[in-house]
């Protein structure tokens, strides 16, 4: 069998830079936007340099048909490399290796300036300028950039030769300890986006464990589309405060649906804010009317033992633009309902059914 994982430790930390400056390393778009603050980048870059172990970065190797996940930041200025044959998505360690590159390459953001981040000669340690007056401040990005390390060493050479210091050495030293600063890579070949968004959902971020729903939330907000807004808006409603509330899920997975026709993992991570945006007001409405056909079939309790049906449900509303079923539908959809209900259809290989039931729901529609 083929393996889906490698574990590589030939990696070190100027590899690791240059990958990401070439654009072969990506952030996916289920990532978040996301930098650390320079002080936790300090702390980082000192583990570094006193040679403690920072974690190992986990990378998906997918193929040239996932480059449109690639996620466009804004605030983050590294290429993208669109055309490559294959991409290495960042699973975990985002944070981290952008800080770096961010750190090491003199980058600012709109509002921190990571290029201020030195490392004194005389402490031996990174830090942030606090004093004007302090000397032997030497900015990082100075060690990765070939022409301004030469000038570096030249003056200091001048320097410990006036003063009898050894300041070259240690700006040698601490260029070997960065360059040469070992990285391990876990890199699995996982083309099944669903079993990586899984793999992601495993990944402990910071403390907190992201589920599907962080992914696209995060891959769907803009300043003028919060999905998890809009669905705490509706959840508020006098429609639907007489059950519980819809979850999350729900509507990840009919906006998909209502868009591509399919819910998979890999079509919920398509959607965008403008896409969501455009299905919003439309899906909003068909999520309402699927609360009403159920109250009209009596269910009118709690509704959490049904919410894997209302995706398939609304989708009838969402393609006839109607506000209840028709008769000669009602029958059909509610025999369908109670034994997909009774057979636990959804139990398991849930979004290949769900697609099929969509499918049923377009023919239904047409006949």
């Amino acid at each position: 069998m083929e393996p889906k994982l490698e574990i590589i430790n030939n990696w070190d930390l100027k590899k690791l830079i240059s990958e990401l400056e070439k654009g072969k390393i990506k952030i996916p778009r289920f990532q978040r936007d996301y930098i650390w603050e320079r002080s936790k980048v300090v702390s980082l870059l000192n583990s570094i340099y006193s040679q403690y172990p920072i974690g190992s970065f986990f990378l998906w190797k997918a193929s040239k048909e996932y480059n449109s996940f690639v996620n466009k930041f804004e605030d983050i200025d590294i290429p993208q490399n669109l055309n490559s044959n294959h991409s290495l998505f960042i699973l975990d360690g985002q944070q981290r290796i952008i800080s770096l590159y961010y750190t090491l390459k003199g980058k600012k953001t709109a509002d921190t300036d990571f290029s201020t981040i030195c490392f004194n000669l005389d402490k031996k340690m990174c830090q942030i300028p606090r004093l004007k007056k302090q000397k032997h401040n030497i900015p990082l990005w100075k060690l990765f950039n070939k022409s301004e390390l030469d000038k570096l060493v030249t003056e200091y050479t001048k320097f410990d030769k006036k003063n009898k210091t050894k300041y070259v050495s240690v700006i040698n030293n601490c260029y070997d300890i960065l360059n040469d600063y070992p990285i391990s890579i876990v890199k699995t070949y996982n083309n099944d986006l669903d079993d990586v968004v899984e793999i992601f959902e495993r990944i402990n971020q910071g403390g907190k464990r992201l589920s599907s729903f962080d992914l696209v939330h995060a891959t769907t907000w803009s300043t003028k589309f919060d999905l998890k807004q809009r669905i705490n808006d509706f959840n508020k409603t006098s429609k639907s405060k007489k059950h519980a509330a819809i979850g999350d899920k729900v509507f990840t997975q009919s906006l998909a649906l209502n868009a591509f026709g399919d819910c998979r993992h890999f079509y919920q991570l398509k959607l965008t804010p403008q896409i969501c945006d455009k299905l919003w007001n439309k899906t909003e409405k068909s999520i309402g009317y699927t609360i009403d056909f159920f109250k009209d079939m009596r269910i009118n309790n709690d509704l959490s033992s049904y919410q894997s049906f209302i995706p398939v449900i609304q989708y009838y509303f969402f393609k006839t633009g109607l506000k209840s079923v028709n008769n000669e539908h009602k029958k059909e959809i509610e025999k369908w309902f109670w034994d997909a209900k009774f057979s636990k259809r959804y139990l398991t290989s849930s979004f290949a059914k769900i697609k099929e039931d969509a499918n049923w729901i377009v023919g239904l529609v047409e006949e």
